[in-house]
């Protein structure tokens, strides 16, 4: 059986700084969607105490992610993962106060905000693209 050679994150792109946590920090986002789809289901059928336990682990892994972020990421890039990790708590408290169906839904373009922030961090590509695929604009969010 041939065994084919795992490429590391620095030899996917060796002009870039890479952070020994990728993996894990696309592992913990992935979590985040199944609990997220968990909470849902939950909602759906009325079913509290499975809310309850995907809510509690949801929060916990976003809360985890906030905490992890490594101070020596570009100050842009802290700042708006901050942002959004901070946003996300924010929306699954509504979602559990309220057992809000739309709050969850309204989840989605964070999560893949925090997506696109981890790919510019991982895989650099220019500001413009970047800029325009953003989903999550907090300037427009503060003003209301």
């Amino acid at each position: 059986m041939q065994q084919i050679p795992i490429a590391t994150s620095a030899a996917l792109n060796p002009g870039v700084v890479r952070f020994n946590t990728d993996g894990l920090i696309l592992l913990g986002l992935d979590g985040v969607e199944k609990y997220i789809r968990q909470i849902r289901r939950a909602i759906e059928q009325q079913d509290f105490a499975a809310k309850q336990r995907a809510m509690d682990r949801v929060q916990q892994v976003v809360q985890h992610l906030l905490v992890m972020l490594d101070e020596k990421l570009p100050v842009a890039h802290l700042q708006r993962l901050d942002s959004l990790y901070r946003y996300l708590l924010l929306k699954l408290a509504h979602v559990n106060l309220f057992s809000d169906l739309q709050g969850i839904a309204e989840c989605k373009p964070i999560l893949s905000d925090l997506r696109l922030e981890w790919a510019a961090i991982l895989y650099p590509f220019t500001n413009d693209q970047r800029d325009r695929l953003k989903q999550v604009d907090f300037a427009q969010f503060l003003l209301g």
